[in-house]
């Protein structure tokens, strides 16, 4: 009973942030991603991958709504796709888990989303991108003519899984949980 009531604390700060990011502009800055990786490595069973996927039903049609879009969007798929390959980093951070390969595991993920969520675009908005080499660099860097740099989507997707994959790391467990304590051999030294 305990463990759902974090799990339902931690749902609640992650409508909370997701929500907010999206009522003040914050573009990209997100717990779900980190949370995703997070959850598939530390979690077993339907844990894994049911609380983040409610997170992400309960704040999207949020998000799309505070954004000035429909609460269900069909043209946003990318998104869920960006989050599935985060996946892909799960197994090397499951292979010998430490906070340092977890941390180093949410930039990988972020770098993956982002890349996954611009290739999308760059291939199925052919309105904002050439299909050229040119094109690419624009979706990958700087982004639609007027629109910004998409390369502040990735800035914010690395700050946010940083920040996040630490939270739910200290939420999982005291930090000193992480350190290996020093041997004797090495305190004498």
């Amino acid at each position: 009973m305990a463990r759902w009531i974090l799990f339902s604390a931690l749902l609640a700060v992650l409508l909370a942030f997701r929500v907010l990011g999206a009522w003040q502009e914050w573009m990209n800055f997100s717990p779900l991603p980190a949370f995703f990786l997070m959850s598939w490595v530390c979690f077993s069973g339907r844990e894994r991958w049911l609380l983040p996927v409610v997170a992400w039903l309960l704040s999207d049609p949020l998000m799309n709504v505070l954004n000035g879009s429909p609460a269900w969007n069909t043209s946003q798929w990318q998104v869920p796709l960006g989050i599935v390959s985060c996946l892909a980093v799960v197994p090397w951070v499951k292979k010998s888990f430490s906070w340092q390969r977890a941390m180093v595991g949410s930039l990988a993920s972020a770098a993956l989303f982002y890349l996954v969520t611009n290739a999308i675009c760059f291939l199925t908005m052919p309105e904002l991108y050439e299909r050229s080499w040119q094109g690419w660099v624009q979706a990958q860097w700087t982004g639609p003519v007027g629109l910004g740099p998409t390369w502040v989507f990735l800035r914010n997707a690395c700050a946010a899984n940083l920040l996040f994959c630490g939270l739910f790391l200290l939420a999982q467990r005291p930090f000193s949980a992480y350190m290996h304590a020093p041997t004797v051999s090495a305190v004498v030294r």
